[in-house]
């Protein structure tokens, strides 16, 4: 009786062991396939990264397209501003822009571009020199209301000359 009572004793003590390993084995098993799992990139994720920068790209396209019609649009007003201005800067020289309309509001030198900024009340008229050039005259200008918008009417424009003196 005492060795059965023994090996009954045995086998319970080794029986409860096994299931404690069992347990920390299963643990160990988790948490090494959880850390598989995390570090093996799903399938579904590179798809949706793909198409996220396929929308992404054609979102800059877009965006672009609409920058050149706006940059095109603002060229053929700046084109017809000049024909329809009744004054022309193009070729003054500083000094005759100076003896017209006084000293400039902001001047600025970015690079070989020399700016003059002239303000009046709804106006502003910008005027773009060439610093690299031997012959410093006016190349290009345009007027803009005090919102940034290129003025596109002779009215509009012959209104700025007047705030600016150059008209009566």
């Amino acid at each position: 009786m005492r060795i059965f009572l023994f090996l009954t004793l045995s086998l319970l003590v080794w029986g409860c062991s096994t299931v404690e390993v069992t347990k920390e084995v299963i643990k160990v098993t988790n948490t090494v396939t959880n850390q598989v799992k995390k570090s093996i990139p799903k399938k579904e994720s590179k798809e949706e990264d793909v198409i996220k920068k396929i929308i992404e790209e054609k979102e800059i396209e877009e965006e672009i397209e609409i920058l050149e019609e706006k940059k095109e649009i603002e060229k053929n007003i700046i084109e017809n501003q000049q024909k329809l201005a009744g004054i022309n800067f193009i070729g003054k020289t500083e000094n005759i822009i100076f003896d017209l309309l006084g000293k400039a509001q902001l001047s600025r030198i970015d690079g070989s571009v020399y700016t003059l900024r002239y303000d009046s009340e709804n106006c502003r008229l910008f005027l773009f020199i060439n610093q690299e050039t031997n012959n410093k005259r006016v190349e290009y200008f345009e007027l803009r209301n005090n919102k940034t918008e290129l003025l596109n009417s002779k009215q509009a424009l012959e209104g700025c000359y007047k705030e600016f003196g150059l008209l009566n």
